[in-house]
């Protein structure tokens, strides 16, 4: 279990290094638009789309990072009222209840999408550029999956710990 775990957490690692790649792409891509666009009166017809399909991808890819670092957003109210260990256990609950089953659903969706795009070659309409979507929409399908990965992990891990520490006289059964 702990080598599964290792490897998700590896694998999350990676996407956090590839969405930190894709923002220093996009910066490049916005940089270059805004030079030639602006200095050469030259506009280029690929920049903003490339711009909005980076900027979801860094957003997607970079998900699961945040989730295991702790970085995603969270009721403070609501989490420093309870003791760490009722915390672990309303954790468990809704990730394994409420956030997996949710995210796996749309990330089925999100697979689906990329799959359909793919086959059909679909293409952005309101671009006249008209870039190819299944690169993007394989990204968006990545990063959902390795969010759900994530949260699995933290689940599992936040379980065993639940497991292996035993209840204080304070927190009661």
């Amino acid at each position: 279990m702990s080598h599964a775990l290792r490897l998700i957490d590896w694998l999350t690692r990676i996407t956090g290094y590839v969405a930190a790649f894709g923002i220093l792409l996009m910066i490049g891509v916005i940089l270059y638009e805004v030079t030639s666009r602006y200095f050469f009166n030259a506009p280029t017809v690929w920049a903003y789309d490339i711009s909005y399909m980076l900027n979801g991808t860094v957003i997607m890819l970079a998900g699961a990072l945040a989730m295991k670092v702790d970085q995603h957003v969270v009721i403070d109210i609501v989490s420093q009222v309870f003791r760490e260990r009722t915390k672990r256990i309303i954790e468990v609950t809704v990730f394994a209840l409420l956030l997996l089953p949710a995210l796996g659903f749309i990330s089925l969706i999100a697979w689906s999408q990329f799959w359909t795009a793919y086959v059909h070659g679909t293409v952005e309409t309101v671009s006249p550029w008209r870039p190819v979507l299944w690169p993007f929409r394989l990204m968006i399908a990545v990063g959902l999956s390795i969010l759900w990965l994530q949260i699995l992990s933290k689940t599992l891990a936040s379980a065993l710990r639940l497991i292996a520490t035993p209840t204080t006289p304070a927190e009661g059964h």
